[in-house]
């Protein structure tokens, strides 16, 4: 299996969105986010808001969606774990992916995916799906060779409420770590 078809596959998708700045997360309820698909280049901070929106989602409609999240390295959950045991209670299955550099903590549903020597270690994304709810954050780390002396941790990447390129980037997990990740259910037969 080719370890660089989750970045062939981002490489294609991201012209298809239009591009957003992180000023546009200030300026839209929530409700909107849940309407527009756009791709952007984010600080930790505005990734970090659009993650809560699809954890909130999670976390609102218990029992219906599959939840699969990168945060790099298992170190960067911790704080986040109190909302990760809302979003694991919540979910129907709960997948993290990152390098273990750290211990996770005891979470419900949870399955660990080790990304250490992969390309996936440069992505952070969070992926709801199941029936009624199909939320997808993907987005590459801009390296620090590719930022300016000094810049902050950057992302780009794009955000979709698509249920197609959810299931798409799911399948991709799953062909990646086939013995984790189980084959996700085609959109068609969802609702």
């Amino acid at each position: 299996m080719d370890r660089n078809i989750l970045a062939q596959f981002f490489g294609k998708l991201l012209p298809l969105f239009p591009p957003r700045t992180e000023a546009m997360l200030k300026s839209m309820r929530p409700g909107d986010l849940q309407r527009v698909n756009f791709r952007y280049i984010f600080t930790v901070q505005g990734m970090t808001e659009i993650s809560h929106l699809i954890e909130d989602a999670v976390i609102t409609t218990p029992g219906v969606a599959d939840t699969h999240v990168s945060f790099q390295y298992f170190s960067r959950l911790a704080d986040q774990q109190t909302r990760y045991e809302r979003v694991g209670e919540a979910s129907k299955g709960l997948w993290l992916y990152g390098v273990p550099d750290a211990p996770l903590p005891s979470l419900p549903r949870l399955t660990a995916v080790d990304t250490s020597g992969t390309p996936l270690e440069r992505y952070w994304f969070v992926l709801a799906y199941g029936a009624g709810i199909h939320m997808a954050l993907l987005a590459e780390e801009i390296t620090p060779e590719d930022r300016l002396p000094h810049e902050p941790r950057m992302y780009e990447g794009f955000y979709t409420f698509d249920k197609d390129f959810t299931y798409k980037s799911i399948g991709i997990l799953h062909m990646l770590f086939p013995e984790q990740i189980p084959t996700p259910t085609p959109p068609e037969l969802l609702d």
